[in-house]
């Protein structure tokens, strides 16, 4: 089985978020902004594993997060992400449903770097999140032409090397899913 044009660069979103529980930050950065970095030519592609598979799951891009232009990184109390319950043994679709509630409740607190808004709504639709929507925003909320949509990613390990995290975030272009886990 080989692995599937599927990331960064296929998704339908505005803004990508990568939530990063080991280094306890977030970072946001406009998902035109990614894909800049990762077309630079400067970072390195690697494959991504799935536990209980012994094959390459994924590809992506290992790039600092501070590399992406107009990336911004947010930090929260450790109870913050007490409260969120992460664990290194949850399936990725648990880590990635906990990482949508932790970026829901930042918007909803004004936490995230944009415009406070009031109409937001979670995308439980497969489909849609396939296509890289998790998140929308409505344009009436902040006056926008179209709506904002939000990718969330939970990057476990990722994050910045003095917050305990990797030094990178992955930036994903391909996949496989073998254990059909969304």
């Amino acid at each position: 089985m080989n692995l599937v044009s599927y990331g960064i660069q296929t998704e339908k979103s505005h803004i990508r978020v990568h939530v990063c529980p080991i280094a306890k930050c977030v970072y946001i950065y406009p998902t035109e902004n990614g894909i800049q970095a990762i077309d630079s030519g400067h970072y390195p592609d690697v494959h991504g594993y799935q536990k209980d598979v012994d094959f390459p799951t994924a590809k992506g891009y290992l790039v600092p997060p501070f590399d992406i232009n107009c990336c911004v990184g947010l930090s929260f109390r450790d109870d913050a992400w007490d409260a969120i319950g992460f664990s290194p043994s949850d399936s990725t679709s648990e880590k990635g449903s906990k990482a949508v509630k932790l970026v829901l409740a930042m918007i909803k607190r004004g936490l995230f770097p944009f415009l406070a808004i009031a109409a937001i709504s979670e995308i439980t639709d497969k489909q849609l999140q396939v296509q890289g929507q998790d998140i929308i925003i409505a344009s009436s909320a902040i006056h926008a032409h179209e709506d904002i949509v939000i990718q969330v990613k939970c990057d476990y390990a990722g994050g910045e090397k003095s917050l305990g995290g990797s030094g990178n975030l992955f930036l994903q272009t391909a996949e496989r899913n073998p254990l059909k886990r969304y």
